[in-house]
């Protein structure tokens, strides 16, 4: 999707800023890659370990993730008291996922995924110095 024109650059990267702003879950690469392995597969059972097996991340960042996105109404957990896994479910009917959609096609693909990480890797970078030394110092302090 990128090409060598800047400003073509430039409006991807702002259509992608635009979409991510309608899914503020969506914070990391494996936020991302998990909807996107979600999407692919929108009811899934699987224990937490294979789920984070599949997707490439450590349990925990991945236990992160679903809480977001259960939080965020993208997600349904339920669990079956005589098995370890659980029935995950993506939720993607209601009217405020288009965005969400079109932003998980685009990242179907290579260069659309690295587009997407650029845009998450310059908000990461473009935070305030501030907000970063306090996060530092309550770290310290807990």
């Amino acid at each position: 999707m990128t090409s060598d024109n800047p400003s073509s650059n430039k409006q991807v990267h702002e259509h992608i800023e635009r979409l991510l702003a309608q899914t503020p879950a969506i914070e990391d690469a494996c936020s991302l890659d998990l909807l996107v392995f979600l999407y692919r597969h929108p009811r899934t059972l699987l224990t937490n370990e294979q789920l984070a097996t599949f997707v490439g991340y450590e349990m925990k960042v991945v236990a992160k993730s679903i809480d977001a996105f259960i939080d965020a109404g993208l997600l349904e957990r339920t669990q079956n008291a005589t098995h370890a896994a659980r029935m995950y479910r993506l939720m993607l009917e209601g009217p405020t996922t288009g965005g969400l959609k079109v932003l998980l096609e685009l990242a179907g693909n290579r260069q659309g995924r690295r587009d997407i990480l650029e845009v998450l890797m310059s908000r990461r970078s473009s935070r305030p110095l501030g907000v970063i030394r306090s996060k530092r110092k309550l770290r310290v302090i807990a």
